[in-house]
């Protein structure tokens, strides 16, 4: 029997008789013979490492990386091959024998292949050799302005894809075209997929990025109102200012409702001296109604200073502030003029006039303020509220004639802070509860909503009570520190151990919720906590949004639709 070499010789020197039955005998023969020598002639560590039970994950990865170098190898020299025999430079043996060498390396690279550490590496590979291609050719004028536009990129990706497919070794070179087909397919995918994973890992950054800010201003804004109660001698339970896993749980086991009313027991003290602090008055002295009026009769003093300035000739504003005061009883009279108006409107419009004397404004802006307290007791809140706007269109009167009469500094001021005295005392009156002398701090919250000018101890627990509502409650009566189910709870627990020691639970959850609103808890939960994006919130997209990350997108595409 010959050599395959002498096979091979004979085929060379007798091309012109291919496609007869003796020339396919002899090439046939050629086919078994060279299969015969090739096979010890190049043993297997010749080619990829052979894969062995005790190789680790790494190093079948680093083979899988070494195995798509040497395919890209094989397929751009079985390419050439090809197409030099389809043009007559290369002859049939030449390409047989590359196809059979390629044959035979995908036996022998199977078993790296069969294992998710040599296809991943495989894959890697594939990737990083079109990465640097691909960053290369986006530097070339031509290229990157194709590539810029939608159209453009996924044309080159499909072509960079039909490129790296058919330079990919291949059992047939039947299957050539379609491996190229296949390629370009993977490689159109591959971008879309990167563009797809790319918009929406971007999106999720920005949102979560954009929360986060949200979120921190929302807490500093929040952490500085918790402060300055704070400093004012508010508590505050700590689930209030952060909820949290920590703060959620300890709340949940002394009691949220308990804890609220134990924190709005402690700062019902503290609003009680700020609003006295306001008025004047000491901590210990008795806050009802008739301290109230002692206080207004004070401050009437300084009234009585300017009832001797004479005449006054109020502003056109001045009227116009009394219409205001009777609009809401007076805004539907043109669609309903027979509709009869309640007294308060003719009181009023009686004060309009161009000329009045000091004294007699003085005295008026009295009975005007005890008509309006009479009109609150008795339920008309629309006439109360008339009668004070028109109290104060006469304040403001005789305030612009000191100024516009060049009133001595001390006449005036003392006017000024008579009216804020007196005004800030029927502001406390509405919000007090006579019998008990606690103030509503919820109730001074909504005059803040309704624009009433609130100032200084006042305005501080306005907004302390619109930033923790539930911590400002006004109690109908002292909460108990140990409940029923406190004593349930020990119980229950007694019981179903058969052991005692649970009943000196009882006043567990009373003393977490001490410990919860104490000097030291209440510290560290006021220094807050920062809130930011997660690192994979921020880092991700700019990770699909990379170089690496876009470049090796169609060379995985490619590699997964040839390995399927």
């Amino acid at each position: 029997m010959a050599t395959a070499e002498q096979y091979a010789e004979w085929i060379v020197k007798n091309q012109s008789r291919k496609g007869t039955p003796e020339f396919d005998t002899v090439a046939e023969a050629y086919k078994v013979a060279r299969n015969d020598t090739a096979k010890p002639s190049v043993p297997a560590q010749e080619e990829i490492a052979p894969v062995t039970d005790d190789m680790s994950f790494k190093d079948k990865a680093l083979a899988g990386i070494g195995k798509s170098f040497v395919d890209t190898g094989r397929g751009i020299k079985q390419l050439g091959a090809e197409i030099g025999n389809k043009v007559g430079l290369v002859d049939d043996s030449t390409v047989q024998s590359i196809q059979a060498d390629v044959d035979r390396a995908a036996e022998l690279d199977k078993p790296l292949m069969d294992t998710a550490a040599g296809i991943g590496g495989n894959i890697v590979g594939q990737a990083a050799q079109f990465a640097l291609p691909s960053g290369l050719a986006g530097k070339v004028p031509m290229i990157a302005k194709l590539g810029a536009s939608t159209v453009g990129k996924y044309a080159l990706a499909g072509i960079g894809g039909a490129a790296l497919g058919a330079t990919q070794p291949v059992a047939s070179e039947n299957t050539r075209t379609g491996q190229a087909a296949m390629g370009a397919a993977g490689g159109v995918l591959g971008q879309g997929v990167a563009d797809t994973v790319g918009k929406v890992a971007t999106n999720y950054g920005n949102k979560a990025i954009s929360k986060a800010a949200q979120q921190q201003a929302d807490s500093a804004q929040k952490f500085a109102a918790a402060k300055r109660a704070s400093e004012l001698g508010y508590v505050i339970p700590p689930a209030d200012l952060k909820p949290g896993v920590v703060s959620e749980l300890a709340s949940g086991i002394s009691g949220k409702i308990k804890t609220a009313q134990k924190a709005s027991q402690k700062n019902q003290t503290v609003t009680n001296e700020l609003v006295k602090k306001s008025l004047g008055l000491n901590p210990t002295d008795k806050l009802d109604v008739d301290a109230l009026n002692n206080i207004r009769k004070v401050a009437g003093n300084a009234y009585e200073a300017v009832s001797n300035v004479g005449a006054i000739k109020p502003s056109s504003a001045y009227e116009k502030s009394l219409d205001d005061a009777i609009k809401p009883f007076t805004s539907a009279s043109k669609s309903f003029p027979n509709r009869a108006v309640p007294s308060v409107v003719k009181d009023i419009e009686s004060l309009k006039s161009g000329e009045f004397d000091a004294g007699d404004a003085i005295e008026t802006i009295k009975i005007l303020r005890n008509d309006a307290d009479v009109a609150y007791r008795n339920g008309n809140n629309l006439e109360g509220k008339a009668y004070k706007k028109a109290a104060l269109a006469l304040e403001d009167a005789i305030d612009e004639h000191l100024v516009a009469t060049g009133a001595p500094k001390d006449l005036l001021d003392g006017y000024r802070g008579a009216r804020k005295i007196i005004a800030k005392t029927y502001t406390v009156q509405g919000a007090l509860n006579p019998e008990t002398g606690a103030v509503n701090a919820i109730k001074l919250s909504s005059d803040l909503k309704k624009g009433k000018p609130l100032e200084k101890e006042l305005l501080d627990v306005a907004k302390t009570a619109q930033a923790f509502e539930k911590s400002m409650q006004m109690l109908k009566e002292t909460p108990k520190d140990i409940s029923p189910l406190d004593y349930a709870t020990a119980v229950i627990a007694a019981g179903g151990t058969g052991n005692v020691a649970p009943l000196a639970l009882v006043g567990a959850r009373p003393a977490l919720r001490g410990a919860l609103l104490s000097k030291p808890v209440q510290k560290a939960a006021i220094k807050g906590a920062k809130y930011e994006a997660s690192n994979t919130a921020k880092l991700l997209p700019k990770a699909v949004n990379s170089k690496a990350f876009k470049g090796g997108a169609v060379p995985i595409g490619v590699a997964l639709g040839l390995n399927n």
